[in-house]
C-alpha cells in the first residue's frame, strides 16, 4: 500500500508527509550494537554543557574524540 492509497484509510497521514519525506534514520541504525554507549556519551556532552561544566564547543570536541575512540578511527 503506498502512501497516497492509505490516506483514504488514515486521513491524519496527509498531514505527516514532510515530514515522512525529510526523515532520518535514529541513531540506531548506523550505531548498531554501540548505540547505548554513543547515547550516553551525547548526553553527557549535553548534560555537561547545560551544567556549566565546559562550553558547548569544548564539550562537542571531547565528545567527537570520544566518539572517534569508540568508532575505532585513528586520529
Amino acid at each position: 500500500m503506498t502512501m497516497p492509497t492509505c490516506w483514504p484509510l488514515l486521513p491524519f497521514m496527509a498531514n505527516w508527509k514532510t515530514i515522512f519525506q525529510n526523515a532520518v534514520p535514529r541513531p540506531s541504525a548506523p550505531t548498531k550494537v554501540k548505540y547505548n554507549e554513543v547515547s550516553s556519551l551525547f548526553w553527557s556532552a549535553v548534560h555537561n554543557t547545560l551544567s556549566g561544566n565546559g562550553t558547548a564547543a569544548e564539550n562537542l570536541e571531547v565528545l567527537e574524540a570520544d566518539l572517534s575512540d569508540l568508532k575505532g578511527d585513528a586520529r
